[in-house]
Formats: C-alpha cells, sequence, structure tokens
C-alpha cells in the first residue's frame, strides 16, 4: 500500500436521507428536476452530451439493487441499455457482502444511482438520470452495525479510481461524529485523491446539522445542499422544516470557517429506480432537501462535462479544477434560503453556496466556440464566457477581458489543497489572490483568502474597457494548477440601470397606447378601456425596458 497512515478507525456513519421508500411528498419526477428549473441536464442531452465514456463511482452504505446472483451487478431495468446488458456495477469493502440484508442502504444507493444514470423504464419511459449513458461503479464502504473504516474507504478508492478510472466520485454517507474542520482522515482521503488523481468529489453537505459534515467539508471537492419546490417544476428554495424549525440541508460555514456549500441542487420529489425489484420505482424527497437525493445531480453534471471535454482536442477542459469553476461560476444565484428569503443580492449565501447548479450554462463556458471557450493568459480576450488551466508561476497571472459599462463581471478560481501520501499538508498552504482592475489600473476587487481554496467575485462594471484579472500567490509552491471561469453577464434591470432615458420613441408607444385606448379599442391585458393616460397604460409602456434576468431579479 502506498499509504503511510493506516490505521484501522472504525466510525459511525449517516446515511443522508429520510425518505428510504415510498413517501408521501409531490409526486413529480427526474423530468422536473433535470429541467430548466432543476439542474437542466435536459439541455446539454439535446447537444449530445450524456455522459457517454464516464464511470462515475459511489461511496455509501449499500449498493444497486436488484442484485444478479453471478456478478452482483444490477438487474434494475434502470441501468439496463437496449442489448440487456447492465450499465451499473456493485463492489464490497465492509465485509458484509454486496447483497447483505440492509435493505434501506440498498434502497438509498439504487437511488442515488437512478439520478446520475437511469435510462427510464417500462413505465417510466421519462424518468431519465442526468447523466444516462455513464456506468456507475458502487462501491460500499459501510457493514451492517453501520460503522465504516479508513481501510474500507481507501480500498473502495482504489478500485473505483485506479482499477474502473472513475473520474467522478459521489457519496451518501457522512461523518457526523467528526468535527468538520478539514483536519479529519476522512477529509484527508478525499482530498488526496482528489489532489493526485484530478478526480472530481461530488460530496453531500449533510443533514440536520447546523454545519457542514464531514466529507462535506473537503477542500477539493464540490460539496452540494438540496432544493425545495417552490413552484410545481421549479426548484427555488433550500430544503428545511417549516413545522418544526428542524434544518435538513447543512448550510455553511465549515468547522473552521469556510464557505461550504459550493452549490444546490435539486432533492425533493424524484420519481427513481428502487432496489425492491427489477421494475419498481418509487418517489422520494420532501421538502427537507435532503442531499443523498441532490449531490447525484452534481455529480451527474461533472459526468455531462467530461463526455463534452471527451470530445474535443483542446487541453484541459476536463481537469477537476476547471470543472469546479466552471460548475460554480454557472450556478444560478437566484435562490431563496431556507426561511424563503431572496438571496440575489450576495454572491456566496451560508444556505444556498453560490447558486444551484445549471449544467447547460456549465456547458456554454467550457465550450470551444468563437464567444466561449478557452482563454489565454496575458492576452486579451473579446468572448463573453471561458476558461482557462494553468500553473501558477512565482510572479502570478493576468486574464484580460473586454467589457461595457453596466455589465456584470463573474470570476471564480480554485485549486486543490495539497495533500501528500501520508495525508499531510503543508503548515502555510498554497493560495492565491484574486484582483480585478480597470482599464485604469484602478483596483475594483481585491479578495486575500486564506482559508478557502475557491473564491468569486460578480461586480457590477462602471465604464468600457479592458479588465484584468490577476491571480497572486499565497506562500507560493512551484508546480501549483488552478482552473478559472468567467462570464459577462448583459445589463439588467436589477441593477436599475440610472442613465436610461425616456425619450421620443418611448413615448410615442405611450401616445399610440393611449389614442387607442381613446377610441375604445383594448388592445392588451393593461388597457382598462378608459380614455385617460393612468397606471395600466404605464404598466403596459414598461415592459420595453423593465425586462429582468430571472438569475438576478425575482418580479
Amino acid at each position: 500500500m502506498r499509504h503511510n497512515l493506516r490505521v484501522f478507525a472504525i466510525f459511525a456513519v449517516a446515511i443522508l436521507t429520510f425518505c428510504p421508500g415510498l413517501s408521501t411528498c409531490t409526486v413529480l419526477g427526474l423530468e422536473e428536476s433535470t429541467g430548466p428549473d432543476g439542474s437542466n441536464a435536459q439541455a446539454v442531452h439535446v447537444l449530445g452530451y450524456e455522459g457517454q465514456g464516464v464511470n462515475v463511482g459511489i461511496i455509501s452504505a449499500g449498493n444497486v439493487g436488484p442484485f444478479d446472483a453471478i456478478d452482483d451487478s444490477s438487474t434494475h431495468e434502470a441501468f439496463e441499455d437496449g442489448y440487456g446488458n447492465t450499465h451499473a456495477f456493485n463492489y464490497d469493502f465492509s465485509g458484509d457482502g454486496v447483497s447483505a440484508s440492509n435493505t434501506t442502504s440498498n434502497n438509498h444507493d439504487t437511488q442515488m444511482a437512478g439520478i446520475i444514470a437511469s435510462r427510464g423504464g417500462a413505465s417510466y419511459p421519462g424518468e431519465i438520470g442526468v447523466a444516462p449513458q455513464c456506468d456507475i461503479y458502487s462501491a460500499r464502504v459501510v457493514n451492517d452495525l453501520n460503522n465504516v473504516s479508513q481501510i474500507w474507504l481507501e480500498n473502495a478508492l482504489d478500485e473505483l479510481v485506479l482499477t474502473q478510472d472513475c473520474r467522478v466520485v459521489v457519496t451518501g454517507i457522512s461523518i457526523p461524529s467528526e468535527t468538520a474542520d478539514g483536519d479529519s482522515v476522512w477529509t484527508k482521503i478525499y482530498d488526496y485523491y482528489a489532489y493526485q488523481y484530478d478526480v472530481i468529489f461530488a460530496n453531500p453537505a449533510g443533514n440536520t446539522t447546523t454545519e457542514i459534515d464531514v466529507i462535506g467539508d473537503a477542500y477539493n471537492g464540490i460539496t452540494t445542499g438540496g432544493l425545495r419546490f417552490t413552484d410545481p417544476d421549479v426548484y427555488g428554495r433550500v430544503g428545511n422544516d417549516e413545522e418544526d424549525g428542524n434544518d435538513s440541508s447543512s448550510s455553511g460555514p465549515t468547522y473552521d470557517g469556510r464557505d461550504k456549500p459550493e452549490i444546490v441542487c435539486p432533492s425533493q420529489g424524484q420519481t427513481l429506480p428502487y432496489a425492491g425489484s427489477s421494475t419498481a420505482w418509487s418517489t422520494v424527497g420532501s421538502t427537507l432537501g435532503e442531499t443523498s437525493y441532490s449531490v447525484p445531480h452534481t455529480g451527474g453534471v461533472a459526468a455531462l462535462l467530461l463526455s463534452y471535454a471527451d470530445s474535443t482536442v483542446v487541453s484541459d477542459d476536463g481537469r477537476s479544477e476547471v470543472i469546479k469553476a466552471v460548475i460554480v461560476n454557472s450556478a444560478l444565484p437566484n435562490i431563496d434560503d431556507k426561511d424563503g428569503n431572496p438571496t440575489t443580492m450576495q454572491t456566496f449565501n451560508e444556505d444556498r453556496g453560490y447558486g444551484r447548479i445549471d449544467a447547460l450554462r456549465a456547458y456554454e463556458t467550457l465550450n470551444e466556440t468563437l464567444t466561449t471557450g478557452k482563454i489565454t493568459k496575458g492576452s486579451t480576450t473579446t468572448k463573453q464566457m471561458g476558461w482557462a488551466y494553468d500553473v501558477l508561476p512565482s510572479g502570478g497571472d493576468s486574464y484580460f477581458i473586454t467589457a461595457y459599462k453596466d455589465q456584470r463581471l463573474i470570476v471564480t478560481v480554485t485549486w486543490h489543497r495539497y495533500m501528500s501520501s501520508s495525508y499531510s499538508t503543508e503548515n502555510s498552504p498554497f493560495g492565491i489572490n484574486l484582483t480585478v482592475e480597470d482599464q485604469g489600473n484602478n483596483v475594483i476587487f481585491s479578495e486575500t483568502d486564506t482559508l478557502n481554496n475557491l473564491e468569486k467575485v460578480d461586480i457590477l462594471l462602471t465604464s468600457d474597457g479592458i479588465y484584468e484579472i490577476k491571480l497572486d500567490k499565497i506562500n507560493f509552491r512551484s508546480g501549483r494548477d488552478y482552473g478559472l471561469a468567467f462570464e459577462l453577464v448583459d445589463p439588467i434591470p436589477g441593477d436599475f440601470d440610472l442613465d436610461y432615458v425616456v425619450d421620443e420613441g418611448d413615448l410615442a408607444y405611450l401616445t399610440s397606447d393611449w389614442l387607442t385606448t381613446a377610441i375604445g379599442l383594448q388592445t392588451d391585458l393593461y388597457d382598462d378601456g378608459s380614455n385617460t393616460v393612468n397606471l395600466s397604460d404605464f404598466a403596459e409602456f414598461s415592459k420595453y425596458w423593465l425586462i429582468y434576468d430571472p438569475a438576478y431579479y425575482s418580479p
């Protein structure tokens, strides 16, 4: 074994769900949770990317059932292709076996796998997962006594990452007995595999805690919270219990003060495969926003982006830091917190992180076209969005973005925490300062953050020009890489353009509307048929310039 630290410690774990079977929550399905007001994965499917060629691992307390008697693979119809082949495979590292009697855990893993990779069923043809063409490798690391050991977890990750080439690992357990300060051996194991093997870890924020759980506190993963409905098919609010105030989707920060979760994903009301039989399905997920039903969306979106990256000749677009940066940078910020309050004006919020995942927006940021894609340090770009990957030199790096007054500039930069094979880190960790300067070299944003390994800025620009994004070292170490993503969002009324002038064109429309009313012709919903210019006329008039971006403004 390559690890020097091999203590056989056993800890109790929590399975991150409250609805292991049939639930009483609103009956919708994957069609809603992967739609435009969910993770928006369907829009990427239409473009031809469905996770093909990508293996996704699941670390959890059970396996994907029901089980084939010969090789323990899943026989559920949701994971079978049209040729009778399954795409869900099971492993046990707990010593209690794949087909153990832990029915609750097997249902749980089957449902998580369904969110990622379901191909639908005979009676459920529309319940398609986030990345339906990927392969699932489920690793059980919890025994029937609800215990987990470090060795079991390491062996599982060796199998998933080194043998099965899983570039994405999704986790369905947490370690609530440990302090979520980034210093537990569980967190260090995750950070080691991400740093050493460039693995994308989709980690749960945890349930029913006032802070992020262990594993969700990992530096190098993407920590995910859960969303509930605000409308029948809109996931617009972080999950909680309104009746007795018991939180479910755990809020940040971590115990040591870091910004987690990074994103939130749909949780409530998803129709998923169930381990009871090869054709069993159940609807799970309540208003609590259980994170077992949200974190698979993160892993699935990562698989979609990797399937796109595999199709290009562009270097580095599949790097774990790049995938994390584009996912966080493209997240939808207009999400309500647990109490139903809007969070639009906050870049980071302790309940919803940086916002709801958006698979299409992340794909558009990554896509190498004339208007988006990879940008080069030291040169000026006119792209509307894009990404970069590089190794930070001792003198830092700069990127130059052509932008215009009243646009919003959104930038995310992230890097991995270093972790040695003995799970030790640096006393003075490597870090990056993010600074944005305008064309006059005036600093309009600067953040020196010695806690987090991700920084995001969302600022309103006050003039046309070329803006410089500067990355400077904190405790420089040679050979350390980073991923960066940016987007320019065009002006929106949420920023209240004070330079707007009502001119002849506006008044001509208002006059026309008034004259139409005066001769008795009702032409719009706001027209009350009176012969005076009143509030209803101005309401119709305002539609021509009060257009809003749903990412930033709720009417």
